[in-house]
């Protein structure tokens, strides 16, 4: 028998992946949602960036001579274009975009085997997407404004290699809302469960809800943030109480504050090794000395929760507990809690307070502290004194849950380490209008794509 040319050449080849031969049924598409979750354990994801990196950088912690020093340069803002933290800041995110665009284009070649199963695997794709756009917008965007003109980052929905040119903020907004929207609509008519009770490790409609509460207080769009955080909290979420709270950390039992939680399992790394690694027992960064005088020690369940002098571990000696390891042990994995009610009625307040109802903004800052404080009794504040205190309550109960940075940027704050300022820390302050608060955007991305050569922050 003969056999042209033609014949091998239209051969597809059977040892490289494409879309055709990597996904041959639905149940393919699932185990790549799996793997996109996955990758929120990266230290450019939820494994650090977005979670301890924003304190270590703030005045939230001082580094300790315990440190290893691997990213002092972030820490004291040294940092330049081709710093390789802040490349893979930028890269993670998008290569999470990237694998939800895969996922999106490749769902419907094939069945479902339960009527909304699509339903569910679009939506989450589609918040996890507007998720990753608007965290890279955080660091390297010019402006957090809802309308802004100034320089965001790369929108991506299609997963090729193009060269895209860096598109203003208002359209990574546009496009953070209307994949938001389009992700409520779809999880709202889903095939199972997406969560239970004790792991809330998929996000659901309500977890868009409260993505989009987050994006909308930085937006200061302050109607959406109310309406979206109030979703949640009448949702059957809630605020943990005082003797549940600390179980959040412990991982005895999930509260039912939590709304979504990263899965972190042995061998995919330690969520707060950063700053306390327990398995070398070694203390790289100590809560600041302006930080720990904010909590009463005796009433204030969030201290006892979050710190510990506990001997056997560091005798005589204060450590960041909050991320020891599931029932209390120092196995150092625990999951990340990457929302929770708490934070929903602190957005709900500001925005409120930002919106001229402040007696609302008022009653939702008294209910949170008496969740967490012992014999706590109810004031009332106005005015500048409102919006400090509520500012004040946001440092307090997310510490190292990834926001203090993003908090002092968005309120116009500069940062003073005061006497935290010590060896090995080199630079003791940073100014309100400094232009290290945008991160310069990754040199081999400017090398790779000529389409943003010029478009790189200013000051970088």
């Amino acid at each position: 028998m003969s056999v042209s040319c033609s014949d091998f050449t239209d051969i597809e080849p059977t040892h490289s992946l494409t879309d055709n031969n990597a996904f041959l049924s639905i149940d393919d598409i699932e185990l790549h949602l799996t793997g996109i979750y996955s990758a929120f354990q990266s230290g450019g994801h939820y494994g650090r960036a977005f979670s301890m990196l924003p304190d270590m950088m703030t005045d939230n912690l001082a580094e300790s001579v315990e440190s290893l020093g691997t990213y002092r340069n972030v820490v004291d803002w040294l940092y330049v274009a081709n710093d390789g933290t802040i490349s893979g800041v930028w890269a993670t995110p998008y290569s999470t975009i990237n694998d939800c665009n895969i996922l999106l284009k490749n769902v419907d070649r094939f069945k479902e085997t339960r009527a909304g199963q699509k339903n569910r695997l679009k939506g989450q794709a589609l918040a996890i997407r507007a998720l990753a756009h608007f965290d890279v917008l955080r660091y390297f965007g010019q402006d957090y404004e809802r309308n802004s003109n100034l320089l965001g980052v790369p929108i991506k929905l299609e997963s090729n290699l193009d060269k895209p040119v860096r598109n203003t903020v208002k359209e990574v907004y546009d496009q953070v809302y209307a994949d938001l929207a389009q992700a409520k609509s779809l999880l709202g008519n889903i095939d199972v469960a997406i969560n239970t009770a004790v792991k809330r490790s998929r996000i659901d409609a309500i977890c868009v809800d409260a993505i989009l509460a987050r994006v909308a207080l930085y937006a200061k769009d302050y109607s959406t943030a109310i309406s979206s955080a109030s979703s949640v909290i009448n949702s059957q979420f809630d605020l943990a109480a005082r003797s549940e709270f600390a179980s959040i950390w412990a991982e005895d039992a999930i509260a039912n504050e939590v709304i979504w939680s990263i899965t972190f399992q042995q061998g995919d790394g330690y969520v707060g090794g950063d700053v306390f690694f327990a398995v070398n027992n070694r203390v790289s960064f100590k809560p600041s000395l302006t930080l720990l005088p904010s909590y009463n020690a005796t009433t204030d369940i969030r201290y006892t929760s979050y710190f510990s002098n506990n001997t056997s571990i560091r005798p005589g000696e204060l450590i960041v507990s909050k991320y020891l390891g599931r029932n209390g042990s120092t196995d150092g994995v625990v999951n990340f809690k990457a929302f929770r009610v708490g934070e929903m009625y602190l957005i709900r307040a500001e925005a409120r307070a930002l919106s001229g109802l402040e007696p609302a903004a008022m009653a939702d800052l008294n209910a949170l502290r008496a969740a967490r404080i012992s014999g706590y009794v109810n004031e009332t504040l106005t005015g500048a004194a409102l919006l400090g205190a509520i500012n004040v309550e946001r440092r307090k109960e997310l510490f190292l849950e990834g926001h203090r940075w993003f908090d002092l940027r968005r309120v116009g704050e500069g940062i003073n380490r005061g006497g935290d300022c010590q060896a090995p820390s080199t630079t003791c302050s940073l100014s309100a209008s400094s232009f290290r608060w945008v991160w310069p955007i990754p040199q081999d991305e400017i090398l790779a794509n000529p389409s943003i050569s010029s478009q790189q922050n200013a000051g970088y």
